[in-house]
């Protein structure tokens, strides 16, 4: 979920200065669904957030979510080297537990503890260490679809001994259910480590401003919040989405009934917003301190005027204060699951400077579903500050050299942990990172070059990371297609689909693309069927399933395989292609039912003929 920035809105149009400004004229036509209520609590975050729990593992494997980016497997592989010198290090200390709990919270498609169970396995071995055979993974979600949606693709089938699904609340995590026998177990102050990947910017926050002000009766605080009106834009084109009438839209979204309400999720684009900022006083809310606390840390961090310019406006004077208050219920309650020595490692976006974190931020749509950035700065400090007993609530490390990186990594703990915390800094070092992805970067320039070395590029970032599933399917598809070598592009995209065969949709085509140059027609329908089941959206899938029919001279199948792909090619870039198919395998199913009626017409009952 990438972070949002004033002049960058992936959802509503920037905050308006005024309470309840009138609508702007384009805006006169829309329907009103839902009066002004706080950012995170509207109509429209909500059907967002629903839609994770419609469609499961799907809102990833579609893309909607653009998670795939960010599960090769690097992060998830480091954090299995940090869970295992975290180990060794509490081991020494005669601390180390018989069995070693560990949980990621929000698993999505599974891939990150998957990968990490790998890694971590690889490493008890390659050292003779048996903490793996000592493991017990919790591998949960709050989203019931996603934990079946790993069970029934078998997700974990090679660590299956290890590995408990389970449902667990990010704001309540000290209760888990077990899916397989409903058994609640609780949690407080028995795991070794937790994982948060991208699950704190999907929690509850809001965005607020406070302004001084000074006149002649001195300085006061106005503090606005920003609140947001739900609408129904281009009414008109409501029979395209839905059956449903603008009254019966309407009345849905009065509702509280989540079922009535995802009768509206189809409606998910003509749904906008209007962002106002609503006055209030912040000793009026419970979080009014924390709010305060936040905007008086970015104030401090930001640096004061230029002298030489006096009439140069204070830019501590007004501030964009964004509490991310779930994010923050959710690390406090972690924390109390954690063992003493335990540790959270967690990754997300958000800002993590004072300059960056005092600006509009506001949520951003992702397809159907919503998220927003979580202000790295301020949990920070919170973590590090005293709490309710006296001591400080944690020590949080971050990657040096992280500076404002799109995607930020923290280390959580109550105890010192200074090994674990070195090999943090290690495996997390930016620049490690930054070499995989300057290669990868360099080899995809080199693909339109002739001559290029996008190979070679390919190969010494593999070495780096030689188990990232969707390095090796990207190098195995430059080897098919730019390289001409079937033999390597094989080796590669078989290895691939070995670390992950369940929601590699792209590589499983281009498998299918290998064999069927190859003249392996029944490997390549299988594995553009594969395709279709990674990702049950993939229209080149359908395309090729559709090609494999025609050859096999199965015209109604081929209609429909067509007819599936283009229903999924939603920006049409396969369009001319699947027409073609379309009407030629349609063509030639009324030709063979036109001649079939006409031969069982000719002949006669007995006939030789």
């Amino acid at each position: 979920m990438a972070e949002a920035d004033t002049n960058a809105q992936a959802a509503p149009a920037a905050v308006a200065e005024a309470t309840s400004p009138a609508p702007p004229a384009s805006a006169q036509e829309a329907v009103l669904l839902q009066e002004w209520t706080p950012l995170t609590r509207c109509l429209d975050w909500t059907l967002g957030q629903m839609a994770f729990q419609q469609r499961g593992s799907q809102a990833f494997t579609t893309q909607e979510v653009p998670n795939l980016i960010n599960q090769g497997g690097l992060p998830a592989y480091r954090a299995a080297e940090v869970l295992f010198a975290h180990c060794l290090e509490v081991d020494a200390q005669g601390k180390l537990e018989r069995e070693i709990w560990g949980l990621e919270m929000a698993v999505g498609l599974g891939l990150f503890s998957l990968q990490l169970l790998d890694r971590f396995q690889a490493l008890c071995r390659a050292h003779g260490r048996d903490y793996y055979d000592r493991l017990r993974w919790f591998a949960t979600d709050g989203t019931p679809r996603m934990v079946l949606d790993a069970r029934d693709h078998g997700v974990f089938e090679r660590h299956a001994d290890k590995v408990v699904l389970g449902l667990v609340d990010a704001l309540d995590p000290a209760r888990l259910v077990r899916l397989d026998n409903k058994e609640t177990i609780d949690l407080t102050g028995r795991l070794r480590m937790v994982v948060h990947t991208y699950l704190l910017c999907v929690l509850p926050a809001n965005l607020f401003r406070r302004q001084l002000q000074r006149d002649e009766r001195g300085e006061r605080e106005v503090w606005g919040a920003v609140m947001a009106r739900t609408m129904l834009r281009k009414p008109e084109d409501l029979p395209l989405f839905s059956p449903m009438s603008v009254t019966q839209v309407q009345a849905a979204a009065a509702s509280e009934d989540r079922q009535v309400l995802q009768h509206l999720t189809p409606l998910y684009p003509l749904v906008d917003l209007e962002l106002a900022l609503a006055g209030f006083e912040p000793d009026d809310l419970p979080e009014g301190p924390e709010l305060r606390r936040i905007a008086d840390q970015i104030a401090a961090a930001l640096p004061a005027p230029d002298p030489a310019a006096p009439e140069a406006a204070d830019p501590r004077d007004d501030l964009w204060v964004l509490h991310s208050a779930g994010a923050q219920h959710s690390l406090g309650r972690t924390l109390e699951i954690l063992r003493p020595e335990g540790f959270l490692y967690y990754r997300d976006y958000g800002p993590a400077t004072a300059k960056r974190a005092n600006a509009n931020h506001l949520y951003q749509h992702y397809g159907a579903t919503t998220a927003a950035g979580i202000n790295h700065f301020a949990l920070d400090a919170w973590l590090e500050s005293l709490g309710p007993d006296g001591r400080p609530r944690a020590r949080v490390s971050a990657p040096e050299g992280e500076g404002e990186a799109s995607i930020k990594n923290r280390l959580v703990s109550k105890a010192e942990l200074p090994e674990t915390r070195r090999a943090f800094a290690l495996h997390f070092d930016p620049r490690g990172f930054a070499t995989l992805e300057q290669l990868v970067e360099e080899a995809r320039q080199q693909l339109g070059q002739p001559g290029g070395k996008a190979m070679d590029l390919f190969r010494q970032a593999l070495q780096l990371e030689r188990d990232n599933w969707q390095l090796l399917g990207e190098a195995g598809d430059v080897a098919l297609r730019r390289e001409r070598n079937p033999e390597l592009a094989h080796m590669l995209l078989t290895e691939a689909l070995r670390i992950n065969p369940w929601y590699a949709a792209g590589t499983w085509n281009s498998l299918g693309d290998l064999f069927w140059s190859q003249n392996e027609f029944d490997q390549a329908q299988a594995a553009y069927t594969k395709a279709t089941e990674a990702n049950p959206e993939h229209y080149r899938g359908y395309l090729n399933l559709a090609d494999c029919r025609i050859r096999q001279g199965d015209w109604a199948g081929a209609v429909e395989q067509a007819a599936k792909a283009i229903a999924r090619d939603i920006d049409g870039s396969e369009a001319e292609r699947a027409q073609t198919l379309l009407q030629e395998a349609a063509k030639r199913l009324a030709e063979q039912r036109l001649r079939a009626a006409r031969y069982r017409r000719e002949r006669q009952a007995g006939s030789s003929r």
